[in-house]
């Protein structure tokens, strides 16, 4: 018996759960410098994704959401729009993206570059991406609003 097809909204979130997922296990003996990067990786793409799903759930089409890139505040302000509630502003989600949205951005979490920006508390950032996807989760389950 086939296996229903998943929304693309749920998709991105199923996707951003692997990828905190893949994050959390790579950081289980601590995050050192060799590993710094990737972790962060994981951590900032699978925030991307949380906040695209709930963008997903509106309007937005494919092309839309390519375009949005890797833009961690844009994504923010979009999926905050279409009804994430991630808590006041300089609250750990909102810090934890503030953080990682110019590496991210700039990919240098992706390839080798020179990081001139601080990065948050590995489990800081773990435990905020956490409450990203639950209030992402959130959002998806709640009703669509107009």
């Amino acid at each position: 018996m086939p296996r229903p097809r998943l929304s693309r909204s749920r998709r991105f979130l199923d996707q951003a759960r692997a990828y905190a997922e893949a994050a959390a296990t790579l950081g289980l003996g601590g995050v050192g410098p060799a590993i710094v990067a990737p972790y962060f990786m994981l951590v900032a793409h699978s925030a991307e994704l949380a906040l695209k799903a709930v963008i997903a759930e509106g309007d937005a089409d494919d092309e839309q959401l390519i375009l949005l890139g890797h833009d961690l505040h844009l994504c923010l302000r979009y999926a905050i729009k279409g009804g994430l509630e991630v808590g006041p502003p300089g609250g750990p989600i909102a810090a934890v993206i503030r953080d990682l949205a110019m590496p991210h951005l700039a990919q240098v979490l992706r390839y080798p570059a020179y990081l001139a920006w601080p990065l948050p508390e590995p489990d800081h950032a773990l435990g905020a991406l956490s409450a990203l996807l639950a209030q992402a989760e959130a959002a998806l389950a709640a009703p669509r609003r107009s």
